[in-house]
């Protein structure tokens, strides 16, 4: 397999408009072309791989819900220290991921993805080693900043390198590693915490984290840059030698040619002089709000979860190993769910999935509090989970979707920095203390009636874009 290298761009003007395909003086039409070529073996195998950046970074993700408990027991934390310490990586992630999302898009996916996942794993490792409180906080923030350039990463990845009708079932398969991270979490937390002698099963979950050194070695030596992103810093030399290998690729993979070009009909590029301004200007600032507040809603289901239903449980009178056995069970049903969003999605649509997933989440939300026993809990907790875990795919492509090459990973970057941090530091920041005067009833209709708010904002503002072009969608004007 060849790697694609990659230099800091320099870029002259972005072609508008040529009749062939690229021979290093003519546009390589990277869209048409990626948007032509059937599934193939390569093609899987660049999924699977990032699918791997996913399922590495989740259990990074999962590690707060599941060492809180101990941390807490162990350091004495007080209720605002607890809830520091819960948002302690998502502050870093709201701070890391927007300028990340800028120097992908200056410098291409690639390397962010490539950097940023060698960095948290290495400042993950260092959080086991910490000798405090303070400097687990000073390094879960850290790790976040690093954490936050991986997210958006393998969605965009997704979204330029799929034709179509295959980029939402790529991504909710993607987002589906994501949730076997995460379940991968409390599942260590059940194992190791408990049966580790001196209170060190949190430091070896730590660890643990360390691992994704590997898969950013694997990322170096086999991932390519994507060819939109190439193309849109007229790279066309580097664009047409990687659409040339997945072209190749793809005729191997059938038996005979790929069908001709059509005409070309480019669409003019859209993002103004400034393109840092873009995403708050016409025609797409009220496509950026209306996908920052669906953004931020549903994944206060995803919060709630993660990080709290450890300690909701234990609230609730059960013991810390049963309170990591049900969240174990309750994250993993998200994966089913995320399977079904990634079947649903290319049928329904993008807004169908997001409204109706949301309207159920939140309903299990707003009943999850107020009832006992077991049986209860798990069947609302695991209601809660599938659809309002499951459908998070379905935000990140239509995110994903809705910007240009340009300027996509930086329309991402701020759609989820702000969504996480409305989702993930200031909702997290308040549950411990709703949680110690209300109780855990108040904690899931504050989650549920945030979810709600957010699934009328899309039923009202939201645009389809199933079957679009990454191009036509990006070029629609909503405005």
């Amino acid at each position: 397999m060849m790697t694609v290298h990659t230099q800091d761009p320099n870029p002259p003007p972005v072609a508008v408009h040529s009749s062939t395909a690229a021979t290093g003086a003519s546009r390589p039409r990277a869209a048409e072309r990626l948007d032509r070529l059937p599934s193939t073996r390569w093609l899987g195998a660049i999924m699977s791989l990032l699918f791997l950046s996913w399922l590495v970074e989740s259990y990074d993700i999962g590690l707060t819900g599941s060492v809180l408990p101990s941390l807490t027991h162990q350091f004495t934390l007080t209720t605002s220290m607890r809830s520091f310490v819960a948002i302690a990586a998502n502050i870093g992630i709201v701070i890391g991921i927007v300028p990340a999302g800028h120097l992908a898009d200056r410098f291409g996916r690639r390397k962010i993805l490539i950097v940023g996942t060698f960095a948290y794993a290495i400042l993950t490792f260092a959080t086991g080693l910490a000798p405090d409180i303070g400097s687990v906080i000073a390094l879960r923030i850290a790790d976040g900043m690093a954490m936050g350039a991986v997210f958006p990463i393998p969605y965009i990845y997704a979204c330029e390198l799929c034709p179509p009708n295959r980029r939402g079932r790529y991504t909710g398969w993607a987002d589906s590693f994501l949730s076997f991270g995460y379940f991968l979490s409390p599942l260590l937390a059940l194992v190791l915490i408990p049966n580790v002698e001196n209170s060190s099963g949190w430091r070896i979950m730590f660890l643990i984290g360390g691992l994704p050194v590997f898969f950013a070695l694997l990322a170096w030596r086999y991932l390519p840059e994507s060819p939109r992103w190439y193309e849109s810093k007229g790279r066309w030399a580097e664009c047409e030698a990687t659409l040339s290998i997945m072209e190749k690729r793809a005729e191997l993979s059938t038996g005979h040619p790929l069908a001709p070009l059509a005409p070309d009909n480019t669409i003019t590029s859209r993002p103004s002089a400034h393109p840092l301004r873009a995403v708050f200007r016409r025609p797409l600032r009220r496509r950026a709000a209306t996908l920052w507040i669906t953004f931020g809603g549903t994944f206060f289901i995803f919060y709630s979860i993660q990080i709290f239903m450890p300690t909701a449980v234990t609230k609730m009178g059960y013991t810390l190993t049963s309170a990591f056995a049900f969240t174990a069970v309750i994250v993993g049903i998200s994966i089913p769910g995320k399977l079904l969003e990634s079947w649903v999605i290319e049928r329904w649509g993008r807004k169908p999935v997001i409204v109706s997933f949301t309207v159920l989440a939140a309903a299990a939300s707003l009943l999850f509090g107020f009832v006992r026993g077991a049986v209860p809990i798990l069947v609302l907790g695991c209601l809660m989970s599938f659809f309002g875990i499951g459908v998070d795919p379905a935000v990140k492509t239509y995110t994903s979707e809705s910007f240009p090459t340009e300027i996509r990973a930086w329309g991402v970057a701020t759609t989820e920095g702000f969504g996480r941090l409305i989702s993930g530091v200031i909702g997290p920041s308040f549950i411990p203390f709703v949680l110690s005067s209300f109780g855990v009833g108040a904690v899931y209709v504050l989650v549920g009636s945030v979810a709600l708010v957010s699934a009328c904002v899309v039923l009202v503002f939201g645009r389809e874009t199933r079957g679009l072009t990454l191009e036509e969608s990006a070029a629609t004007d909503d405005s």
